[in-house]
């Protein structure tokens, strides 16, 4: 990661000031915009986007957009480097931070009270329950009957269905994200679950030193018992040793749904996106 840039007070009449000089074409004016902008943050936000809805201007517009995408980038990099630095902190804030990104005007705690009730009413369905797999059956009827999520079919590898946000208000997603959601809640629920990839599909782990299975959420939470995912792994002529599919950390989790959206963003022809996605993984892979 780069170095961190501290946000400071910046006044308002000197942003507004700034902000007049948008259409100077001199580089070394709108080099000093942009660094101005940035140390000011969050706060030069809500000016950009009145200034945007102010101008008919589409050159002028756009360069208002570049420069929140940079002030957006600064804070989802500056915020998963603080979130880095804590490993005991939760993954949840982190693919928010990510959504971020893509909606600077995420409300964070809806979508953090959402996903709570989720395990709240979860955790009603599964407390009375003393064996295990039954606990995960009430889990998967829970999720997948009473909550109704489901696999995108249509589009799954759209970008929209990478961001935790449109996850929970659609209760559709692909492979990764249907699997990170039952991990997230799983873990909540204090069950000895991890999350792996083989290649670009995923599958919740559950190990506690003796019973030893695997979710498939793709699946409405079906189970595989260990010598069934190595059948299928030899039938598809991958490695049948499970030693070569590790548990993904948190860290290595929100690196992986970068990567998946600039992909996602290259399929559907959006150099701008996939640029800014890019931006952050590059900001934050040496750190992580």
């Amino acid at each position: 990661m780069g170095p961190v840039l501290h946000f400071c007070s910046v006044e308002t009449g000197q942003l507004q000031a700034l902000l007049q000089l948008l259409e100077d074409p001199d580089p070394f004016v709108q080099n000093h915009i942009e660094q101005e902008l940035l140390k000011a943050g969050p706060s030069a936000i809500p000016l950009l986007e009145a200034q945007w809805l102010q101008t008919a201007d589409p050159h002028l517009q756009r360069r208002i957009e570049e420069l929140l995408e940079k002030i957006q980038l600064e804070i989802v990099g500056q915020a998963l480097y603080t979130w880095r630095k804590d490993p005991e902190q939760p993954l949840l804030p982190a693919l928010l931070y990510i959504a971020q990104l893509r909606y600077p005007s995420l409300e964070t705690h809806r979508y953090t009270q959402a996903f709570q009730r989720l395990v709240h009413t979860a955790w009603l369905q599964t407390s009375a329950q003393n064996d295990l797999l039954e606990k995960f059956s009430s889990l998967n009827q829970h999720l997948f009957h009473q909550e109704r999520f489901r696999p995108e079919l249509t589009r799954p590898y759209q970008s929209r269905y990478y961001f935790l946000n449109e996850v929970l208000d659609t209760r559709r997603g692909n492979l990764f994200s249907l699997h990170v959601i039952y991990y997230l809640i799983a873990r909540e629920l204090d069950l000895a679950v991890s999350l792996i990839a083989i290649g670009n599909r995923y599958l919740v782990r559950y190990y506690d030193g003796n019973l030893h299975f695997y979710i498939d959420a793709w699946q409405q939470g079906a189970f595989l018992l260990p010598d069934q995912l190595q059948e299928i792994l030899r039938r598809v002529h991958l490695s049948d040793n499970l030693a070569h599919y590790p548990p993904l950390s948190p860290p290595y989790i929100v690196l992986r749904v970068i990567e998946h959206l600039v992909q996602a963003y290259d399929e559907e022809q959006d150099p701008p996106k996939k640029a800014l996605f890019e931006a952050l993984r590059e900001r934050i892979a040496i750190s992580f």
